[in-house]
């Protein structure tokens, strides 16, 4: 009996001993999980992730370094599982309660208790005040947050938002502006963060990862005059036009510092998206007056009669009388201005449009549903009566601007430049675009069509463009478009700190009737936006 008590008692002590030694060895491996987590873990889960910080693999900035995009920034926190089940309650229950708390203000399901079931990782869009906030619970492990730059894309056709997805689909289009870009853009890397694991499953702030060989876009846009161009569009005054296109350009270098428009949620009239171009109307005179004179076939004060075969006032024809070129171009008279044109002739008047960019793409913005238009260049059949005048030619507002350019730059054409350069990481150029400059007018055809342009302005149609104390000149110009809805055009230059800039403003399908009463066209939209947008940027 007492052999078989003593037997029973070994065998107990026996469990006894194998059940201590797994305690231990339990006691052991918990103790390493809690105090040295990484140590057993690395190789059940990553010690780093990476990810996106930007939906852009480069930035767009304007002429000054400003970046040009608006973004909206979205918070993100990511959850782990792996290493978020590694936390120890003793030690971080007042956090994870905290959390808890915190994320039930974004998702009323989160429960920190039921992910311990889960696996992978959990991404949670939070508010900026709940990001600041899990930010603070800095013993939490397995949670870590960023922030996602995405790119406000309501104004889709804002020129700045029209080159932001150059090759991000592979579709650029051999030849066009896009993939002469793409060579420099293409081998980007999107911006990445990394966050890493220390030695209690508790991630690191994210470090910046991006690729050194990045490069940038810096246009020749001024972002400054672009915001100011916007908030004059976007004045009371301007309420009855739905929308407004504005180019403004450096005659001497033909960078376009401003190209917008007052609705960026329609196509980009300034260059002709989903059009074929438009009628320049009247500011298409000019054109006609200088080649006639360049060629020497007449002078300003030369008299020519006006019968009314194309003139008309009221709907009815209207005859002007005996007026001098000068005086045509002031008042805008189809007749006289049809007279020099039969002077000047098809071939002339075609061959110097086309040296000054018309109907060619000026920069060859080329892409899905975002064509730039190159205009139409008009048969001779068309008659030298209605080209004279700007009938039957089609343009786009860039390609104007290229023309006041010229006269403007006292007859030197330089084909508009958007792209100033290429920039490198460190901010430095790797390639400077630059287009070379082409005489298409005597300096003095230029000087005599710039003081007529001055003259329509202080004496005749474009009245409502005056700005007093600086020099300008310009053009008032009406044409028609679809379904009878005509455009209003303003074309000309001011002058500030002595360099000379065109501006092209177009208000496409303006309708009939001005809210005061008048009769739409360019002399009562186009020219009085000239005057504001002269008058905001050259103000002190």
């Amino acid at each position: 009996m007492f052999e078989k008590e003593k037997k029973k008692f070994n065998r107990i002590k026996y469990i006894m001993g194998i059940f201590a030694v797994v305690l231990l060895c339990l006691s052991v491996r918990l103790y390493f999980l809690q105090v040295h987590p990484s140590e057993m873990v690395v190789g059940r889960m990553q010690n780093h992730q990476t990810e996106n910080i930007a939906q852009m693999k480069y930035n767009i900035l304007d002429t000054n370094g400003e970046n040009m995009l608006a973004y909206n920034k979205e918070y993100v926190m990511v959850l782990d599982t792996e290493p978020f089940k590694l936390n120890n309650y003793e030690e971080t229950l007042q956090d994870l309660m905290a959390l808890n708390f915190i994320m039930k203000s974004e998702d009323k399901d989160f429960n920190y208790t039921g992910i311990m079931n889960e696996v992978g990782k959990h991404y949670y869009k939070i508010s900026k005040e709940t990001f600041e906030k899990v930010n603070k619970l800095s013993n939490v492990k397995g949670i870590y947050t960023y922030v996602y730059d995405k790119i406000e894309r309501k104004e889709a056709w804002e020129i700045g938002n029209l080159l932001s997805e150059i090759g991000e689909n592979g579709d650029v289009v051999e030849g066009s502006l896009e993939a002469e870009l793409n060579k420099y853009l293409g081998e980007n890397l999107i911006p990445q963060s990394k966050f890493y694991l220390d030695d209690k499953a508790v991630y690191s702030d994210g470090s910046l990862d991006t690729n050194n060989e990045n490069k940038n876009l810096k246009l020749t846009i001024n972002n400054e005059w672009q915001n100011k161009v916007k908030e004059v569009l976007k004045r009371k005054d301007y309420d009855f036009l739905k929308n407004v296109g504005v180019v403004i350009s450096e005659a001497e270098t033909g960078k376009i510092r401003v190209m917008a428009q007052k609705d960026d949620s329609q196509a980009n009239v300034n260059i002709g998206v989903e059009a074929l171009g438009f009628e320049p109307g009247s500011i298409f005179k000019v054109v006609t007056e200088a080649v006639a004179l360049d060629l020497g076939l007449i002078h300003t004060q030369d008299v020519f009669g006006c019968t009314g075969q194309i003139c008309s006032k009221d709907g009815k024809p209207y005859g002007h009388g005996n007026l001098s070129v000068e005086d045509a171009i002031k008042i805008s008279c189809n007749d006289v201005t049809a007279k020099v044109g039969g002077l000047a002739g098809y071939e002339k008047i075609m061959e110097y449009s086309e040296k000054m960019g018309l109907f060619n793409r000026v920069l060859n913005i080329q892409g899905e549903n975002r064509n730039e238009a190159a205009g139409i260049k008009p048969p001779k059949e068309a008659g030298i009566n209605n080209i004279s005048i700007g009938q039957t030619i089609m343009v786009t507002p860039l390609q104007m601007a290229g023309v006041y350019n010229t006269i403007a730059n006292d007859g030197v054409y330089v084909k508009q430049t958007l792209v100033e350069e290429i920039l490198n990481k460190d901010g430095k150029p790797v390639k400077k675009f630059k287009n070379e400059p082409v005489r298409v007018f005597s300096q003095t055809t230029a000087k005599i069509t710039q003081e007529t342009l001055g003259k329509v302005i202080w004496e005749g149609s474009g009245f409502e463009a005056k700005v007093k104390g600086v020099e300008i000149g310009g053009k008032t110009g009406t044409s028609t478009g679809k379904d009878r809805a005509d455009h209003g055009w303003f074309a000309g230059y001011f002058v500030k700190d002595e360099k000379k800039y065109s501006i092209v403003v177009i208000a496409p399908n303006i309708g009939t009737n001005h809210p005061d009463g008048r009769e739409l066209g360019g002399g009562n939209t186009g020219a009085p936006i000239f005057r504001d947008i002269v008058t905001e940027l050259t103000s002190k």
